[in-house]
């Protein structure tokens, strides 16, 4: 009889660890994937964690500055050569990374054509950009 309430305690454990499972993996659905709406409309750090899933369902090289434009909207800076993206501070395990650096998604641009893309700190954005710091 002992075994029996021990398997009704396991089958009880398991059906909650699957409820558990799908119900982490739908929210973390609905909060880390891309929408247009989500980039345009984003609070602090909000960005962060929705721009893996646009950069692995992305193929950026080769779109044009319109193209982006109308996926991610304007850019925090823009020239010839670039689009710049404010992404968020860092995260990490315990809250914000201890450097607080700000992160932006680079669109590196050649006549009017996405060539590559990039998330940079503030520290290393092209050279061209002169009022990135400021951006909030």
């Amino acid at each position: 009889m002992g075994l029996k309430a021990k398997d009704k305690v396991i089958a009880i454990l398991l059906i909650v660890l699957a409820i558990v499972v799908f119900v982490g993996g739908r929210y973390h659905d609905n909060n880390t994937g891309f929408t247009t709406e989500k980039w345009v409309a984003y609070q602090g750090n909000s960005r962060q964690l929705i721009l893996q899933d646009l950069r692995d369902r992305t193929q950026f090289v080769g779109m044009t500055t319109e193209e982006v434009k109308k996926m991610l909207g304007e850019g925090e800076e823009e020239t010839d050569t670039f689009l710049n993206y404010y992404v968020g501070i860092p995260q990490g395990l315990f809250g914000t990374k201890a450097d607080g650096e700000k992160e932006y998604f680079v669109i590196s641009l050649e006549d009017g054509k996405v060539t590559k893309t990039e998330v940079c700190t503030a520290g290393v954005l092209p050279k061209e950009s002169y009022k990135a710091e400021n951006i909030n």
